[in-house]
Formats: structure tokens, sequence, C-alpha cells
């Protein structure tokens, strides 16, 4: 989603994972390595039972209680980037809110 502040992680064809940041700016990205609007420290990923699990620490914006969250996968082109994910059926309906608060 155009906006979305991403956290990703990708599989490379040796098995190693790649971690990292990415501003979602236009439909045509392909979540480049890039700075978000609020600081994420200690990125990282692993690999366990066919998933991927990302972990990081966000730094969120002062009086921030809630986040809105969307989540996506995809295939992997042959140099190791996302490649673009469906825009039917489930992708459309991954998405939530994370209270932090409650």
């Amino acid at each position: 989603m155009v906006g979305s502040q991403s956290l990703v992680a990708v599989r490379r064809w040796d098995g190693a994972l790649n971690a990292y940041t990415s501003p979602v700016i236009s439909y045509t990205t392909m979540l480049q390595e890039g700075t978000l609007s609020f600081p994420v420290h200690n990125i990282s990923a692993a690999y366990t039972n066919g998933n991927i699990i990302i972990f990081a620490t966000l730094q969120l914006p002062t009086n921030t209680t809630s986040v809105n969250h969307v989540w996506q996968e995809g295939l992997v082109s042959d140099d190791g980037s996302p490649r673009s994910h469906s825009l039917s059926g489930p992708n459309l309906q991954s998405f939530g809110t994370l209270d932090f608060e409650t």
C-alpha cells in the first residue's frame, strides 16, 4: 500500500535472510532498502518451520498508542529482490490495528 512503512525480510538464493526497512512510495515500489519516518533498531529475521519472522525495535512518535499494519507475502526474483504480490483475495484482507496501550 502506498504510504506504508515496511519491515521486509527476503530469503536469498543461498538461504541467508536479509531484513531491512523500506518506505512504499508508489505502486511500482520494489521494496528497496530505505529509511522510515520513525527509527527502527536491531532489525533481523529468522526462518522457522517455513515462515520468516521479523524482529525489530520500533521507536514510535510521541503519544502514539496504536498503529495500522498490513502484511504481505510474495515471490522473490532471481536477484533476491521482492516481486509484486497478488492484488486480490487474502492480500486485500491482510490488515489490522496494533494497540500498544491496551
